[in-house]
């Protein structure tokens, strides 16, 4: 049972997100600290998920998300008790009904079920048939509130009629989770455990450095490794040092892996793969037995990770033929961190694609980090770097990459959908040091923080308007997606006044024009989702023609 000490933890960290972002509610605050929490994303693409407000149905946030190897489609409901005396209630059953109907009528498309929505949550409605119509997806049903989980039996009721509606799961974080995350205990101390098959276990020690070898069934390695919190995916801690994140089954290697673990040659996989290496700061086993149980205390997987998601994806299709897998492991214990990240570069064969924490000493990031100093401005190579200072006067290096990259390169559709790869094989373009310097740094920054200030705006106006105000509709829901096309249109409003880019006090007045046009823009596409419609690379270039009035010859990519 929660305590007081778990109501303070939780509305502690919820009042740090109100102070920080300048929130009107305790509520917004709290709804983003656990889509954050939850889903590992930052308050800016948490902001786009919110759907609170007057007709969301009961839906209070909904994200699309396609990292980790699946894709997935996350509905949100809150609860947030204002006094600790409410944190004994239990989550209401009466909105289990609102949130059974919604779904019903969501994926059903019941006509005119559109215009029983808000402008946010239509414009998300649309997104999830485009999302759903584009390939196999699960649902994600998250009830969250800083007080007690449903009660047993109306949860009971509630996964009962979920079962009807195919791939459905119910994740429930009440106050005791939700503490537990926002401390981080859950995180402190991970142990894993694995069985090596047979004797076949081969030892090495070097000074600091200790290491085993072994085979294990791919049945056991995928339960160690499975996120104990969402059973749907891998758990992404323990993934955190990898260089790669999962390219997906339609990668050509991955479907090969995949392939193989489902077929009649299951049982030759080990002789295919090249195995999975695991840096962790501690393990045990007891030499000589057979099968003998290895634990591994704070483990990474730093090379095997699409090997990994692969056989997850495998052992949900055909569990049985994972079961005839087995897996070559090699284990390293060591307390030295630095060794994680050599380690985790050098066994990967293929163009490194390096994390965000790999890539924080690089020199260029911490020079630049020196010389946004020197004009009062903090840069978070690493996330959350300087938490304590004022997020005013902070850089996150992800997001100035993002930024960079769609304002500066021109490519606003991959910074939509390829963050993952801005420390990877975009890091030389984006952090180029015969480019950047700090004061062209601050200025595009001062342009991102204006346009999410227009964004924040938007956001709100589509809250308050009603479902028949239509053109209010369009005009707002659409920037939810659209943040780094508006970016582009900026600059290529900039290019045509002959205005430099880096001077923002020139730049920052072309926003309004960038987002009406880029408004009429979408407008005169109805039927493309948003979330399609800024992930297509074609966008960029239709805009200019469409929006922006270019001749088709003035087009050529900066």
């Amino acid at each position: 049972m929660a305590t007081l000490l778990d109501w303070g933890n939780v509305d502690a960290a919820a009042a740090q997100i109100e102070k920080t972002l300048n929130l009107e509610t305790r509520r917004e605050a709290f709804s983003l600290l656990c889509v954050t929490s939850l889903l590992r994303i930052d308050f800016d693409e948490a902001r786009g998920s919110i759907t609170d407000g007057g007709e969301d149905r009961g839906i209070d946030a909904v994200y699309l998300d396609e990292r980790f190897g699946c894709r997935v489609i996350h509905l949100f409901q809150f609860k947030c008790h204002s006094k600790f005396n409410g944190s004994n209630r239990n989550f209401p059953s009466t909105e289990i009904d609102k949130l059974l109907a919604f779904i019903g009528d969501c994926f059903g498309q019941v006509d005119g079920f559109l215009d029983t929505c808000n402008p946010l949550l239509r414009q998300k409605v649309l997104d999830i048939w485009d999302f759903v119509n584009s390939g196999a997806c699960q649902v994600e049903v998250h009830l969250c509130s800083n007080g007690e989980r449903l009660i047993p039996d109306h949860k009971a009721r509630f996964e009962s009629s979920l079962a009807r509606f195919k791939f459905f799961q119910l994740h429930e974080a009440d106050l005791d989770f939700l503490s537990d995350t926002v401390s981080h205990r859950t995180a402190t101390e991970r142990e894993i455990h694995l069985r090596i098959v047979e004797e076949q276990i081969y030892e090495r020690t070097d000074g600091n450095v200790r290491a085993v070898i072994g085979t294990v069934c791919g049945d056991e390695f995928i339960a160690a490794l499975t996120d104990p919190t969402k059973p749907t995916q891998l758990d992404p801690d323990l993934f955190e040092e990898n260089v790669r994140v999962y390219l997906g089954e339609q990668n050509d290697i991955n479907r090969r892996i995949y392939d193989t673990a489902v077929s009649n040659e299951a049982g030759m996989f080990w002789y295919f793969n090249n195995g999975i290496t695991i840096v962790c700061e501690r393990f045990s086993y007891q030499p000589g037995f057979k099968n003998a149980p290895l634990r591994l205390l704070n483990p990474q997987v730093v090379n095997g990770g699409q090997t990994s998601h692969a056989l997850f994806q495998a052992s949900r299709t055909s569990f049985a033929s994972v079961q005839r897998v087995r897996l070559l492991v090699r284990i390293i214990e060591t307390q030295d961190k630095s060794l994680y990240a050599k380690v985790a570069e050098a066994t990967n064969s293929q163009t490194p694609i390096r994390s965000r924490d790999l890539r924080s000493n690089d020199p260029v990031l911490v020079r630049l980090e020196a010389s946004l100093l020197k004009h009062e401005w903090h840069l978070d190579r690493k996330r959350d770097q300087h938490s304590k200072i004022d997020e005013s006067r902070r850089i996150d290096a992800l997001k100035l990459g993002q930024v960079w990259l769609a304002y500066v390169r021109a490519e606003p559709d991959k910074a939509k959908t390829a963050s993952d790869r801005i420390f990877g094989e975009y890091f030389p373009l984006v952090f180029d040091p015969s480019e950047m310097d700090a004061k062209r740094v601050i200025s595009v920054w001062s342009l991102y923080t204006e346009i999410e200030k227009h964004r924040r705006a938007k956001l709100q106006e589509a809250r308050r308007a009603s479902r028949l105000a239509a053109e209010q509709e369009i005009e707002s829901a659409w920037i939810v997606e659209g943040l780094y096309h508006l970016a582009f249109a900026v600059r290529k409003l900039a290019d045509r006044a002959n205005i430099d880019i880096f001077d923002f006090d020139q730049v920052g007045p072309l926003i309004p024009e960038a987002e009406r046009r880029l408004a009429e823009f979408v407008k005169d596409r109805p039927n493309i989702s948003t979330y399609r419609l800024f992930r297509n690379a074609a966008t960029k270039q239709n805009l200019f023609r469409a929006s922006l009035n270019e001749q088709p010859q003035q087009l050529s990519l900066l």
